[in-house]
């Protein structure tokens, strides 16, 4: 589908609204699977980066290119996230406490994902547990960006089939090897989780979306892929609601609990089921991004663009926003143990909050601090990028 004339490709960013909000709506009691919008983020920063860079002309050194790349990264990423996390920091630091410099040093440096895994990686009590996507995200731009960039196309479309390929092997490993551990189920979980280069698959298919819309295949797989995608995830679920029954033995609600939410360990799901949630995630950034009638009808309208484009920064502030509507609803306290009502509006005014916090983020902070530039399709999936000029930000 071609970009709007502000260079963005809207359904796209509606789709990074409903990942978004399925995310706030986790954090809020309210949707318990809705963490499976961080895997849809993953798959849409595969698509818009590579397709960032594909669609521009190799007409400058590579050298040059690939420092124009970690520039532009770095000036959307940093700032905001920056400016949350000093925040946080400071304010530690006026009430008394002395934050571990490790942990400190995790989220500044991009590794809070494994400080995470670790049982660390706090920030008093300023809420940093979400910022765990954007060090994976950091993570796999670092390593990506070198072979995007400086590699032949061919290397690098075999280089993503490999990746996409051994993911799912690569969780199994880690599972296995973490499982040795005997560690707590929730903490072995969150390891695989959360875990650096262990989500390939699904970058890696947003990234091979990208190159099948640049040589003009994406309309031709776009409904295919999202067939294969609800195959998948109607595949894992059976295959687990079926084990948590005859070998768990368990009853009533507990059949399902655990499929796709809750503490995801045990069986292997922690292996199987992020496989199919990037092959689910990639056929929906098929289907928006080729502009199909399947799903065009819900990602049409404006507000649901708007609300993506500035996608990134009410991810960063979301769990603030939580916060604040705990103590405007004089703390809410324990969510599941409240009324579906309740939850409700709780949902609501966090919501509310979030989208106001990253609208002025974004038209007042961010976009001057990228040079207020005009927009083009964001090229990543938490990061949505103002820019235009060379490769995007």
């Amino acid at each position: 589908m071609p970009a709007d004339q502000t260079g963005r490709v809207g359904p796209v960013d509606a789709l990074r609204c409903f990942a978004m909000t399925a995310v706030v709506a986790q954090h809020c009691g309210l949707m318990p699977f809705g963490w499976t919008g961080v895997w849809l983020f993953f798959v849409i920063s595969g698509f818009v980066v590579t397709l960032s860079v594909i669609e521009r002309p190799a007409n400058r050194p590579p050298m040059e290119r690939l420092r124009s790349f970690y520039r532009r990264r770095a000036l959307r990423i940093i700032p905001v996230y920056y400016a949350y996390v000093g925040v946080g920091l400071l304010l530690a630091l006026l009430s008394g406490t002395h934050p571990d410099f490790v942990d400190v040093l995790s989220l500044f440096g991009f590794f809070h994902n494994i400080a995470m895994g670790l049982g660390r990686g706090t920030l008093s009590e300023w809420p940093v547990g979400h910022l765990w996507t954007i060090s994976v995200e950091m993570q796999f731009y670092l390593v990506y960006g070198v072979v995007l960039v400086l590699a032949s196309k061919r290397i690098v479309i075999l280089l993503l089939f490999a990746a996409l390929v051994a993911a799912t092997p690569l969780r199994f490993a880690a599972a296995t090897e973490v499982a040795s551990l005997h560690l707590d189920s929730e903490v072995s979980a969150y390891r695989i989780y959360s875990g650096s280069f262990l989500h390939t698959d699904s970058f890696a298919m947003g990234a091979l979306l990208a190159f099948a819309q640049r040589y003009g295949l994406l309309h031709r797989l776009a409904r295919p892929l999202a067939c294969a995608g609800a195959a998948a995830m109607l595949a894992y679920a059976a295959t687990y609601t079926w084990l948590n029954y005859s070998v768990v033995h368990a009853q009533g609600i507990a059949i399902v609990r655990n499929v796709v939410s809750g503490i995801l360990w045990g069986q292997y799901r922690e292996v199987f089921l992020y496989t199919a949630l990037a092959i689910a995630s990639g056929g929906l950034v098929a289907l928006a991004a080729t502009g199909d009638r399947s799903l065009s009808w819900l990602l049409r309208p404006l507000l649901f663009h708007r609300i993506g484009e500035i996608s990134y920064g009410a991810y960063i502030f979301h769990a603030l926003a939580i916060n604040a509507a705990a103590f405007i609803l004089g703390h809410i306290g324990v969510l599941p143990a409240r009324s579906l009502a309740e939850r409700l509006v709780f949902f609501v005014l966090s919501y509310t909050v979030t989208v106001t916090i990253a609208h002025l983020s974004f038209w007042h902070f961010e976009r001057r601090i990228a040079g207020g530039r005009k927009h083009r399709p964001a090229d990543n999936g938490l990061l949505d990028v103002p820019t235009r000029e060379g490769e995007a930000a």
